[in-house]
């Protein structure tokens, strides 16, 4: 007969060895995890995630108002600018399993704080540039102060919502839509104003409002609970940091960050990296899609202004699609999996029309949709994850980084990708009906294995390191043993 006596002690935490393994329960009555669930505070979080937010996508925007001044004045190569810049944004987003790595041993206010910080130093370093070499250690530096919020925001915001989940973080990404439309065109009259240099220092001033958003983020008691249970079980497998040599301490560390990487996660759902090619081929395409928007245009008879006037309806297209999928989703209309393949198809839909359209409103729609289709998915993303992983809190921060790996890769290929093809063609319309390809191909990657999908989400909850109360326990019936820790 199995010991089940329990002392119930106000705070006290309790160790339940069962059949799933070892279970960290919080005994606390004081304190419950649905605290500031989708209302209070949580409200002060989705504007600290939408305001970092913000800044943080709106450098993207930002950059491309330099690129002429860099040219001119530091006698750089269009290539030189555009590698500098690729370092700044796709190396932020590769090293998205690092960042997730790092939520496991700092709080999300550390790491949003310290990213605000170190971005706005690198954007200080960049306006003090006097070579290609400064500008490119400077733009690193700015890369990992823009990678650790990443994962930390989504998060919070994961944290703290549960049944707006999916509206709130739309608004988060809402908010860098927004932060790349406002800001060009004030950069743009400080660069009038004052020079690039006193621009770029005058917006690594407006940076550091990051740190303000940082400030606002408290750490969600699951959070909390994970971190003591982890040290909890590092504890006990290895004892205590006192009993251990320096040598194995530093070993422990490094073992402890490369198993928080997330790669684990691809064990333990292999029908994950599945979505996650679908979601690196989607961004390939709208890569593609935004870099040569407005040579198109102009190739086949329009005024630049009328390309960028369609550029900017892109835009739109995006902006509205973000704010508008969220809701549908919180209140079941439609899920986040297959919210995902109708913006792949509706996406390859899109791209095969360009070859066909010649008519301003024609464009103009096409533009508008091509947006909403192919530019407001970066928030289904989050939701897909969160719907395959809802049985495994630990395996969606693992996740949200290997989105960004993915996603990176897709970003980085889009563009050399589409222009490769216009070289070998002379025309655009094979790159974008190539690009439709690759919409139908990431499509056709999920269509074809639903009913993984739904065994997925079916499946019972395995992970029982949960955050269990005990009055859902019931004791009786528990085949356990039970020490008190």
């Amino acid at each position: 007969m199995v010991d089940l006596s329990l002392e119930l002690s106000p705070r006290s935490t309790t160790k339940v060895i069962n059949r799933y393994g070892v279970t960290y329960i919080n005994m606390s009555s004081s304190k419950r995890p649905n605290q500031h669930i989708d209302s209070g505070y949580s409200w002060v979080i989705l504007f600290a995630a939408t305001l970092v937010a913000f800044f943080q996508l709106g450098i993207a925007k930002v950059f491309g108002v330099f690129i002429p001044e860099l040219i001119e004045q530091l006698q750089m190569s269009a290539f030189a600018v555009g590698l500098n810049f690729s370092i700044a944004f796709g190396l932020a987003s590769l090293l998205g399993p690092v960042w997730t790595a790092l939520t496991y041993h700092m709080s999300h206010r550390e790491l949003v704080v310290s990213g605000g910080v170190l971005s706005s130093i690198g954007l200080i370093g960049a306006s003090l540039s006097q070579s290609s070499v400064h500008l490119c250690c400077s733009m690193v530096l700015l890369s990992i102060g823009s990678g650790l919020p990443l994962v930390a925001k989504i998060v919070s915001i994961k944290d703290f919502f549960e049944k707006k989940f999916a509206m709130a973080n739309g608004i988060t990404y809402t908010g860098g839509a927004i932060g790349m439309t406002v800001l060009a065109p004030i950069i743009e009259v400080l660069i009038n104003t004052y020079g690039w240099r006193g621009a770029m220092l005058i917006f690594a001033s407006m940076n550091f409002n990051m740190c303000v958003g940082g400030t606002l983020m408290i750490q969600h008691e699951r959070s909390h609970t994970s971190a003591k249970q982890d040290k909890q079980r590092e504890h006990d497998t290895s004892g205590s940091p006192s009993q251990r040599s320096w040598m194995d301490n530093i070993l422990g560390l490094i073992k402890n960050f490369t198993k928080n990487l997330g790669f684990s996660v691809l064990c333990n759902h292999r029908i994950l990296l599945t979505y996650l090619t679908a979601m690196m081929v989607h961004d390939l395409a709208f890569c593609g899609w935004v870099l040569f928007l407005v040579s198109y245009t102009i190739t086949v008879g329009y005024t630049a202004q009328v390309a960028s006037f369609l550029s900017a309806l892109g835009g739109g297209g995006a902006l509205l699609g973000r704010l508008i999928v969220g809701p549908f989703i919180d209140k079941g209309v439609i899920s986040g999996h297959m919210a995902f393949i109708i913006f792949l198809v509706g996406g390859a839909v899109m791209m095969f029309c360009y070859p066909f359209v010649d008519a301003y409103w024609l464009l103009s729609l096409v533009s508008l949709m091509s947006g909403f289709f192919l530019g407001s998915t970066s928030p289904i993303y989050v939701v897909l994850l969160k719907e395959i992983l809802r049985n495994d809190e630990s395996g969606f921060s693992g996740s949200m980084g290997l989105q960004y790996m993915f996603r990176s890769v897709g970003m980085l290929a889009g563009g050399p990708l589409t222009g490769w093809l216009y070289d070998i063609s002379g025309n655009f319309y094979f790159s974008f009906m190539t690009l439709a390809g690759l919409e139908v191909i990431g499509a056709l990657l999920i269509i074809i294995r639903p009913s993984r999908f739904k065994k997925c989400l079916s499946r019972p909850e395995t992970n029982r390191s949960a955050y269990l109360d005990m009055k859902d326990i019931n004791v009786a019936t528990l085949d356990t043993q039970v020490e008190k820790v």
